[in-house]
Formats: C-alpha cells, structure tokens, sequence
C-alpha cells in the first residue's frame, strides 16, 4: 500500500473517530502538534546546506540567469493564480444582504518585524524563532560566496553527506505520517461544529472547489504543457507530498520530499540534463519564501468579506487589492489580512471569522501552497538548463480547458448558492435570539417611560421592597450588553440578569421599567423605580440625582468609530491638529479629558449612545464608550468598531439608588460584593462582555453521545 493511500485512511479514520467521539478526543491535537513538530526537525538545516551547495556549484552567469528566469516565471504563476481568484469570486450569490460576524472583543492586529523577519543579524536567533526567509538569505550569502572560493570542492562532499543525512531522517520521519494523520484529524474533526461550517459555506465552498481545479487540473497541465512531462504522471510523482501537506496542514514540512521528487521527475525524462537536478536544490527552498497560490488565496476571502459584508468593490479597488495583497503576503498571513480588510473598508471583525475558517482552508492552502513551489521546482529548473519543451498544441489545447474549466466552476457554484444559501437575516433577527442565561422570578417588562411623578416616597426603599414582595429596576431599552429589548420585545443582558438575582435573593416578584437618563432620580425618588440597573458608570457629575452603590464592573474606557477610521483614531497625538467632534453618554466627566488630549475637539453630549449610530448625517467622529458597551453596539452596527485609547483608563460601573437612602445603598453595596466573591459577576462578564453570549452551550454533536447516548 502506497504512503498516500495509508494517510488518506489515517485521515478517513481520525475523521470518522472525531465523529463518533466528539470533543473527547480533543487533546489528541497535542500529539498531532508533536508530529507536525518531528516533521519540522530536519527542515531549516535542509535547506541552509542544499541551499549553500546549490548556488556553490553555479558559475556567476548562471546566479544571474536564475533571477531573471525564476523571477519572470514567478510573476507568471502569481498572474495565473490572480485571474483564478477573480473569476473564482464571481460565482459568490446576489443576495439582498449579508449578514455579519462579529465577536465581543476585537483583537489587535499582529505586527511584524521584518527585519528580524528577512535580516539574519544573529543567525541562530533567526534558526531558534523559525525565521525562513533570514536563515535562506544567510544560507544563500554564503552559497554565493562559495562560489568564488578556490577550495570549495573541500566543502562541497560535506554539505552533501549533512545533505543526504537530513533526507533520511525526515524520509523515516514521513512513514508515520498516516499515525500523526489520524491525531490529527480526529482532534479537529471532534471539535469543528457545524455551525462554524454553515456560516461561511460560500467561501469555503468556492475555495475547496478552486482548490480542486488547480490541483487536478491548472498546476499540473501548466508542469505538462511546458515540460513535456505527461500529466498523469505529474500528478503520480507528488501525490503523497501534496497529500501530507494537506493532512498536516503544512507545505513546509515537505520541502525535502519535494526536492527529492522534482529531481526524480526531471531526470526520468531528461536524463542529460544533470544542471536541472541541481538546480532544484536552490529553487526549492527559495519559492517558499516568496507568496504561493496558498497565500494568494488568502485574497479570495477579502472579496468573501467584502461580499459577506456588503462593501462594494469596484475595478480601482482590485487593482490596489492586488499590488498590496502580493506584497503585505511576503510577511504573515494574520498581519496581512487585517491590512487587506481595511484597504477595501471591510469591517476588521471579519478577521476573527477568517481564523475560524483556517482549521478547514489551512489544509487545502498548505497543499496548494506546495503545488506552487513544485511548479516552480520543475519549470525555472529545466527553463535555466533550456530544457522546456513548448508546443503549440498542447498551449491552445491547455488555455482551452482551463477556461471552459473556470466558467463551468462558476456557473455550478452559482447554481449550488442559488439552491442552499438562504437570504441573510438582519441584524435585528440576529439579536432577537440571544436570551438569558436562566430566568428566575416572574416578571413584568414595561417598555415605554412612565408619566413624570414629582411625589417623593418616603422610608427605606429595601423595607418597601419586602412589604410589597415586587422590585422595581428601570433600565436603558438600547443599552447594549447591559440591558437591551429584542425585537421580539424581550427584554436582555447584563443587569437584567443580575436584577434577576437580586429579586430571587430577596424572594420577591420582578419588575421591569424604561427609564430616561435625565429623569433617573426623579423616578427613584417618586418610586416609580427602586434601583437602576444599566451598566451606569458613577461619575462625579451624576450624583447631583442619585446615589450609588458600591461598583459590581470596573469597564474600560475605548474609542468607537467608523471602522476604516480605526487606525486613525488610535494616535492621539497625531489627532492634535486636526478638527473633530466627540461625542460622550450621559456625562462631562470626561470632558477635560477630551480637551487636553485634542485641544481642537468639539464635544457633544448625547443622551443615549444609541444616538451615536441611528443619528443620520454623523452626530460625531468618534463616540467615548466602555470597550464592553462599544464591542456590542459594533456587533449590531458592524460599520464600527471600538479602538483602545492606549491608556487603560477605567470607570465603575454601579447601581442607582434613592439619593440620600443609607439602608439601601448599603444593602445594594453588600449584595454586589456578595455576587463579586462567589463568581456571580465573572460568570455573567463571560457570557455577556466576553462572547459567551454567542457561543453554543451543549456540547459538540457526536455518535457516542447523541445517537447512541452511552455518555451524557
């Protein structure tokens, strides 16, 4: 039985274990990752001595031939890579709208630094942190150093020895490829839900079907079409590298595999042409430094975001797309994507949802990615040693088909989408889903503000509460995640919760009642409300209406704008000079704040943030919100998106109660640290702030558990 054949069964039944297990075998990615990492042992010292031998044995004009050659042929490959990747995007569905992602918190974007990235200032720093292209500019250095050295021949037979060395172990290493296969997959195909699957079906469709085309088809026809080589026999000679490359999510892991097959390949059907062989020894380690159709594909999910979200793309804006994709590609993938993103004005939380999709397009990109470095292995080696075999048959005949091939792709896909990708629903439907954690007492929601009351009721608020066994909570009806009614007119969040606790503590019946920022104390006093419960920050200028109890939330203080304007607003100092407008909730406290910082800032008080967002023309450029409040408001307006001030700066967020009653604010103060020390506030700023919110509470579906029900 042939390697690939043993992979694809450890794969087949990783999978269906997965199945079957479910998130039991999740642990099982530890001993994948330690395959993955015995995979990588030989890799870097492989490629520093082929490399130093390659460019040694070549004479000065050939060095210069080789970047001609390769270069012009690289640019080539990445043009017939970019035309796949925009004809592959029109085969995403018209649809009135798409629905959007978006997690509580957004990340901050990755930072490279390409010096220690592509400078080999201390090589064995650039060897221990895995810096590829540092060690393959030092390894390339020194090969052409070599070139000129009389006594090379004394170095040559040693670099050739460590050479071979590397190829055995990693050779032995790559038998257990069909055991670290089956960890693998088990691990992922137990914990991936179907969910995650089903949100994205449109890109990870279209990509695993171009994936498909270029590696049956695309790549191979264009090693066969230039080479001579049949093409069954192209696709025969790498089956098993492309298949591990695939199961371990790595092309890397494979560059010797790869060498050593390219060299086969050339010298089965050119065996005169010993320069081919050894070129490969070089081309090999250096296309995988330069972006692969791997990386290029990350640019079909930009136009998905786009789509997903949306955001028009016209012809200038693929163009930039293009030149900026291929050259922020040279460095990580998880720094050029949020790049990308904000250079077509896609919101930066369709970042999170592109790592969502990796544990599925992360295989096919790796394989992909390998296809890519074996074209360029055979076709700039035989193009250097002048030995490609070009027919105008087999061009025309190649062309054909690949275009009858890219536009029956689309026309499927198009029929596919047309069949199972339902409407989106709307932001509205989205959160009309979310519901409480667990509902405690019976309860009364009363959604529009009360009558003014100027009576003032009198004893302590706590006895009243007891006596009549009903709690009064007014709260903001938009006030997301704190408190916020639901299209279905249910009323959610934060504090809801925690008023749920309260009046289950207290024994009492549960009352709910809308409430005006201005008019909070008056409604306290009166008796309309008990206590407001809102997420309401307690800052100085607000205790001339009511008191506060002691904070339950210490928030943080952030920056909501425009989500293309986010890198914008992240320097304060560089927004000195310039005119803008800030808009704060409720407060001036922060008033001074916002002055000194930008002397120039015009300030607007709103009376909710919800005013920020449903304003028309823009009421301000930047809202002053908690990171908690803005992160949820960006998850219903996803045109926004919260941004740190850099300065942690933090407010309380406490309870209202009747200015000037002791009993309750001691009572309300107690009862907060009471929930603080027993966990009740974490668990409810998990589900709530963090995320929990969104996140599926069973455990993932699995044979052993729902079908045949032997664990619960």
């Amino acid at each position: 039985m042939t390697l690939s054949s043993r992979i694809l069964i450890g794969l087949a039944l990783g999978i269906a274990s997965g199945l079957f297990f479910g998130e039991m075998l999740a642990d099982l990615k530890l001993v994948g990752d330690l395959f993955v990492a015995l995979l990588q042992t030989t890799v870097l010292p492989y490629i520093m001595v082929s490399l130093m031998a390659g460019f040694a044995r070549l004479e000065p004009a050939q060095a210069g031939k080789l970047a001609l050659h390769g270069g012009g042929i690289l640019v080539l490959i990445w043009a017939l890579a970019l035309v796949v990747i925009f004809v592959a995007s029109l085969a995403f569905p018209d649809l009135d709208s798409a629905t959007f992602f978006s997690s509580s918190i957004t990340p901050e974007p990755a930072t490279n630094n390409l010096i220690e990235l592509y400078v080999p200032a201390n090589i064995f720093f650039s060897l221990s942190n895995n810096s590829v292209p540092a060690v393959v500019l030092f390894s390339i250095l020194v090969g052409l150093a070599l070139i000129t050295v009389k006594e090379k021949e004394l170095v040559l037979p040693l670099l050739d020895g460590l050479s071979a060395a590397l190829t055995r172990i990693n050779g032995q290493i790559v038998q257990l490829t069909p055991y670290g296969i089956f960890f693998i997959s088990a691990a992922a195909a137990g914990t991936l839900t179907v969910e995650e699957l089903g949100r994205v079906q449109v890109y990870l469709v279209t990509y695993v079907s171009v994936a498909v085309l270029v590696t049956f088809w695309i790549f191979p026809g264009l090693i066969s079409s230039v080479s001579g080589i049949p093409f069954r026999e192209v696709l025969m000679t790498f089956r098993d590298s492309l298949v591990t490359a695939f199961a371990t999510g790595s092309q890397f892991v494979v560059l010797p595999q790869i060498t050593e097959s390219c060299k086969a390949l050339i010298k089965k059907h050119h065996p005169n042409d010993s320069e081919a062989g050894s070129l490969v020894d070089i081309i090999v380690p250096v296309s995988f430094n330069f972006p692969s159709l791997g990386k290029l594909l990350v640019l079909l999910y930009v136009l998905f975001a786009a789509w997903f979200t949306d955001t028009t793309v016209n012809f200038t804006d693929s163009l930039l797309l293009v030149f900026n994709g291929v050259f922020s590609l040279f460095g990580s993938i998880n720094v050029a994507v949020p790049y990308l993103l904000d250079s077509l004005k896609v919101p930066a939380d369709m970042f999170q949802l592109f790592l969502v999709t990796g544990i599925v397009v992360g295989r096919f990109g790796a394989m992909l990615a390998a296809l890519h470095i074996i074209a360029l292995g055979i076709i700039v080696s035989l193009a250097l040693s002048g030995s490609l075999s070009f027919s105008f048959q087999r061009t025309v005949r190649y062309v054909l088909v690949t275009l009858a091939s890219l536009f029956l792709l689309v026309i499927c896909l198009r029929a596919y989408f047309s069949v199972f990708v339902p409407e989106s629903p709307g932001k509205d439907q989205v959160l009309s889903s979310i519901t409480l954690m667990q509902e405690r007492v019976p309860t009364v929601v009363n959604t529009e503000i009360p009558a003014p009351d100027l009576s003032r009721q009198k004893g302590s608020r706590i006895d009243s509460i007891l006596q009549t066994r009903l709690l009064k909570v007014g709260y903001l009806p938009h006030n997301l995640p704190c408190t916020y009614v639901t299209q279905g007119n249910k009323l959610v969040g934060f504090d809801v919760e925690m008023a749920h606790i309260l009046a289950e503590d207290l024994g009492v019946d549960l009352e709910f009642t809308a409430i005006d920022v201005d008019r909070a104390g008056e409604m306290l006093t009166s008796g309309q409300i008990d206590i407001g419960m809102s997420c309401v920050a307690s800052l100085p200028d607000m205790y001339r209406q009511v008191s506060f109890s002691r904070s339950y939330l210490d928030l943080t203080v952030a920056l909501v704008v425009e989500d293309h304007r986010r890198n914008e607003f992240s320097d304060l100092e560089a927004l000195r000079q310039q005119e803008v407008t800030v808009a704060l909730v409720a407060s001036h406290y922060f008033a001074g704040k916002v002055r000194r910082a930008l002397p120039n800032a015009n300030i607007v008080v709103l009376k909710t943030a919800e005013e920020f967002f449903t304003g028309g023309n823009p009421v301000a450029d930047v809202l002053v919100l908690t990171a908690e409040e803005g992160a949820a408001y960006a998850y219903r307006y996803p045109r926004y998106s919260v941004t740190s001030t850099k300065t942690d700066i933090k407010v309380p967020a406490s309870y209202a109660v009747p200015k000037g009653d002791i009993e309750m604010l001691e009572f309300i103060s107690n009862w907060v640290e009471l929930k603080k020390s027993d966990g009740t506030v974490d668990t409810l700023y998990q589900y709530w702030m963090l995320g929990g919110v969104t996140k599926k509470k069973e455990p993932r579906w699995s044979i052993i558990r729902d079908v045949l029900h032997w664990v619960d």
